[in-house]
């Protein structure tokens, strides 16, 4: 799965570099959307995030995240995320998202 994400002056620091929040919150979306798509009838809630922030991204900057599915468990499924800029990587991330059932306690997928 692909998505893309305008920098624009909301999503900058102090510094003139994307904040990592901002970059962070995309990287879940895109990883969630993947994992909606394929398991779309599941209760699947992020469980741990792995993220290597690697270059910084600016104003104007267009990053192209790009996901895909890189491991199945029992209850658990792990999605990774890269994000590009000009083709060159910016940041990357190992999600695991964890199915659960009413109370909170994983079940199978």
């Amino acid at each position: 799965m692909t998505s893309m994400f305008l920098v624009r002056s909301e999503h900058m620091t102090h510094q003139g570099h994307l904040f990592g929040g901002d970059l962070m919150a995309e990287i879940d979306t895109i990883g969630y959307c993947l994992i909606r798509e394929r398991y779309g009838d599941k209760s699947l809630v992020t469980r741990a995030a792995e993220i290597s922030f690697e270059r910084p991204a600016r104003l104007g900057d267009v990053v192209a995240f790009h996901a895909e599915i890189e491991r199945v468990g029992t209850t658990s499924v792990t999605v990774a995320v890269t994000g590009l800029v000009g083709g060159v990587r910016i940041c990357s991330a190992n999600l695991v998202y964890v199915n659960i059932d009413a109370t909170g306690a994983k079940k199978p997928l």
